[in-house]
């Protein structure tokens, strides 16, 4: 009798137990690094995949890793993340996604990529239309000559703009090209030089001497150390622009006009949404960022550091940072 009680009651707890907590995947998660803006694309993806009923700790897992912004350790990354067998991998970053399409071993194993500029221009996927076999994702190339557009709003005199980039990394070509081709629109003349080390940043920025302004592009070698830029563009009194509004927080930066993070991970996560329903990556289209989805931030204190005043068309903002 005892032992057909406790028989009885250890089925009654498995039948009370939650089922999700049986049903549990895992979505891994690879990043470059850890950076707040990577952080907001990966914590927008999350949210999202939440709000479309995918509950944490309930239906799914978050396994995540990142390489420390070291290209050596993405594929030990990759590997630890492929071994959790999950149902999903979101990767952050063109050189995350880009060696994820060698190092993931397994193909029916969906990726979508999150923050990747030019998905085509790398190799990704074969138009903005179209996912690869593989990967279909969210970019984060802006609306560059939306960018410029607001520069000019800031500088209303500016007729150059200073460009550092990374010639060897494929996204940074393709803003660099872009950025001429919008500033070309507008009558601006670009000044780009090549930066190939963290090492080259100071004298290459400090070389832009004499443009009105220098663009701090979303470049994966660049971004991470703006700080450096900041400094260097400071040494030659340069107003600084930036595809990312952390050194308009802590004024290094006069502005930015910058893509929303949260909104490319949730793109990313709608984009995941369908893959886990049965569709395949060459089905899907590619999120671009529109105009809408940029967000502006001006510094106070470098509109007093070049005695400049906000526009009247910015006037209804709220974005100043003081």
């Amino acid at each position: 009798m005892r032992r057909k009680f406790l028989t009885g009651a250890l089925c009654a707890l498995v039948a009370a137990a939650p089922l999700g907590a049986a049903a549990q995947k895992t979505i891994a998660i690879a990043s470059f690094g850890e950076h707040p803006t990577l952080n907001q694309a990966r914590d927008g993806f999350k949210a999202e995949l939440g709000r479309l009923g995918y509950r944490e700790g309930q239906d799914v897992v978050y396994s995540f890793g990142h390489g420390n912004f070291n290209p050596a350790l993405l594929p030990q990354i990759l590997a630890q993340q492929e071994a959790k067998d999950p149902i999903l991998l979101l990767t952050i970053t063109t050189p995350v996604t880009q060696a994820a399409r060698t190092i993931i071993k397994n193909p029916k194993l969906p990726i979508v990529f999150a923050a990747v500029s030019d998905p085509v221009r790398a190799g990704l996927v074969p138009s903005w239309d179209h996912g690869s076999d593989r990967m279909v994702g969210a970019s984060n190339f802006q609306d560059l000559e939306g960018v410029l557009r607001f520069a000019k709003e800031l500088l209303p005199n500016a007729k150059s703009v200073g460009l550092p980039f990374n010639p060897g990394e494929a996204n940074d070509v393709a803003q660099a090209d872009g950025m001429k081709a919008a500033a070309a629109k507008l009558g601006l003349e670009v000044k780009a030089v090549p930066v190939d080390s963290l090492g080259d940043i100071g004298p290459r920025v400090q070389s832009l001497r004499g443009v009105d302004f220098i663009y701090l592009l979303n470049s994966n070698l660049l971004m991470p150390a703006h700080p450096a830029v900041a400094s260097a563009a400071a040494q030659i009194n340069t107003p600084l622009i930036s595809a990312n509004p952390d050194p308009v927080l802590n004024h290094s930066a006069l502005a930015s006009f910058t893509v929303s993070y949260p909104k490319i991970g949730a793109a990313a996560a709608r984009l995941a949404d369908q893959l886990l329903k049965g569709k395949k990556p060459s089905e899907l289209a590619n999120y671009k960022p529109a105009y809408a989805d940029h967000e502006p931030k001006v510094s106070a204190k470098q509109l007093a550091k070049f005695n400049l005043r906000l526009p009247q068309s910015l006037a209804a903002c709220n974005c100043v940072v003081n």
